[in-house]
């Protein structure tokens, strides 16, 4: 594989504005991030069961790219829904033909690769997505399995078929695999041997989006959010509730959007769930009890980044909000330019700190860094390719999961 260097256009320019979307009284409080810490694998979407972001040290200036490899890229009728993997100096990803490529990073070279279309069903695969436990490679499929696979050469040990699809990522915690379908079924499978341990059913939701959540587990409660806006807490042993709350009830006035979808995942954060909906809330709840403890009307898909005192969310995508963990109160809020989103068309995915540093790709193929303290801009660059997610960070090194199929490195 080539590794061709591309430098990132771009200069220089203002494209942050004080927002007019958030009105709520600004909080005096400071922004305190968690240490920079140096993170050496990556075996799950956002890195962890609860979703927590962490503060991620990188050699990278963000200045240019590398591409490492590449899978097939997204159609009309194929979509890429999932962050890659890595695992031991190995990058595992779901490309938008359902191909599982292993590849490895020191060599430059494919391991393995394989196919989990079924037969007589190709041409729509939407999502799906990877985590690793104990050298098995646990797979979410759009067409409806859960499948683990041995990580070393690909071959199958175990599967679940569900007949329904997946279209987000497992959750992996105590040697259980968390899968939530596209019904409001979730799943709980032995890692071992697929046996089902136990499943919760949620009311099942006409209207939804394409995303969908993955469950958040810490502790004994599972944190699993429904389309049709419910979210409950379960106990991890035994899939009983625990609690269950709902972003309609929160919803004081006549409902507007005829979404009610969590697709950004829950985040735990002690005994704080944090949820954010399609329904143009964000919540914090108990996760104990399930019982309120603020909520405030801001619009996200995306799955805030939790950090230290502080929220990090995009609002509407358009503007990049922090919150104050405890209230819920805005610190500060920032417009993102109309010119950087394509008029606001395509997504800006979920902010990811970097050596103390709010990252966030998305828009017309652009990454845009801000100082967290205040949410002042200061770069832009520009991607090859729009994005299908965050950057994730391994081994101080940024890669990124382009929706043409590139992998590529963060320079």
């Amino acid at each position: 594989f080539e590794e061709k260097k591309t430098k990132l256009a771009g200069k220089r320019i203002s494209v942050l504005k004080s927002s007019e979307l958030v009105q709520a009284k600004k909080v005096e409080t400071k922004v305190l991030l968690d240490k920079v810490i140096k993170n050496t694998d990556w075996s799950q979407s956002y890195n962890s069961p609860s979703h927590l972001a962490l503060n991620y040290s990188s050699t990278s200036n963000l200045s240019k790219t590398r591409l490492i490899t590449s899978g097939k890229g997204e159609t009309s009728r194929s979509k890429i829904l999932s962050q890659p993997l890595i695992y031991k100096n190995n990058i595992f990803f779901l490309d938008a033909n359902s191909n599982i490529i292993s590849f490895d990073l020191l060599n430059k070279k494919i391991n393995w690769k394989k196919n989990i279309i079924l037969k007589n069903e190709r041409g729509h695969s939407i999502g799906g997505g990877l985590a690793i436990h104990k050298e098995k490679i646990i797979v979410n499929s759009p067409y409806g399995e859960i499948i683990a696979i041995n990580l070393k050469n690909g071959d199958e040990i175990w599967k679940k078929n569900i007949d329904t699809p997946i279209r987000s990522a497992p959750t992996i915690f105590d040697n259980k695999v968390f899968s939530l379908a596209v019904n409001n079924r979730l799943l709980v499978l032995d890692t071992e041997n697929g046996d089902l341990l136990w499943e919760h059913q949620g009311l099942f939701n006409n209207t939804s989006l394409m995303n969908s959540p993955k469950v958040a587990v810490d502790d004994n409660i599972v944190i699993v959010p429904y389309s049709n806006g419910d979210f409950f807490g379960l106990n991890l042993i035994n899939g009983k509730p625990i609690w269950k709350n709902t972003f309609i009830d929160i919803e004081s006035k006549e409902i507007t959007n005829s979404f009610t979808d969590i697709d950004a995942f829950p985040v735990i954060n002690d005994d704080q769930v944090i949820l954010a909906s399609a329904i143009g809330k964000i919540t914090s709840v108990n996760k104990k009890t399930g019982n309120s403890i603020w909520s405030k009307d801001l619009f996200s898909l995306q799955t805030p980044a939790v950090n230290g005192n502080s929220i990090f969310i995009i609002n509407n995508n358009k503007e990049i909000v922090c919150l104050d963990i405890k209230t819920g109160n805005v610190r500060w809020s920032s417009k993102i330019n109309e010119e950087l989103s394509k008029h606001y068309i395509n997504n800006w995915y979920s902010p990811v700190l970097i050596n103390n540093k709010l990252i966030i790709v998305g828009g017309d193929k652009k990454i845009i860094i801000l100082d967290p303290l205040l949410g002042n801009l200061e770069k832009v660059k520009s991607l090859s390719s729009m994005p299908s997610s965050s950057p994730i960070v391994i081994e101080e090194k940024v890669y990124l999961f382009l929706k043409n199929g590139d992998i590529v490195q963060i320079e």
